[in-house]
């Protein structure tokens, strides 16, 4: 469809959506995941249309936040990975560190108080147009597949 539109069409009408305020979220589609212990968990995916905005907006937020966390720090964060924690921890054995501690909080990003969110966002980006696209991701409907393949809305995220 965009290809079919053109994509420089495509991104300056979503460019003019953003710049009148227009902009609104898209239903999220959730899917199933198989977890490596057995069991499942849920995947909430974008549009393109939403990928794209919140991609954007990570571009020029995560030097921001990246500047206040900490160096040992590896989850989430640009240019690291599993596999330079794992080497990280090896070079401080050879040290003679002796006690590694691993953290999985379950269900965390289900469970976040987005109010509290929110104001922890605000604490460092000023921008209401910012965060309130930040809200309406939070806030955006959720469609899940049913066995006949149709989609079905739930509930809010």
């Amino acid at each position: 469809m965009i290809e079919a539109e053109g994509l420089e069409k495509w991104l300056a009408d979503l460019r003019m959506d953003l710049a009148a305020k227009t902009y609104q979220t898209a239903p999220v589609r959730r899917v199933m995941i198989p977890k490596p212990g057995g069991g499942e968990r849920p995947l909430g995916i974008p549009t393109v249309r939403d990928r794209v905005v919140q991609t954007a907006t990570k571009l020029v937020l995560e030097p921001i936040f990246e500047a206040d966390l900490d160096e040992s720090a590896y989850g989430y964060r640009p240019k690291r990975s599993a596999t330079d924690a794992v080497k990280e921890v090896h070079r401080l054995i050879c040290r003679g560190y002796t006690d590694v501690v691993d953290a999985d909080l379950a269900k965390f990003f289900d469970t976040i108080p987005h109010d509290a969110l929110i104001q922890s966002v605000a604490g460092r980006i000023v921008d209401r147009n910012v965060l309130h696209l930040h809200k309406m991701w939070l806030k955006a409907p959720i469609e899940e597949q049913r066995e006949t393949g149709t989609m079905t809305p739930l509930a809010r995220c």
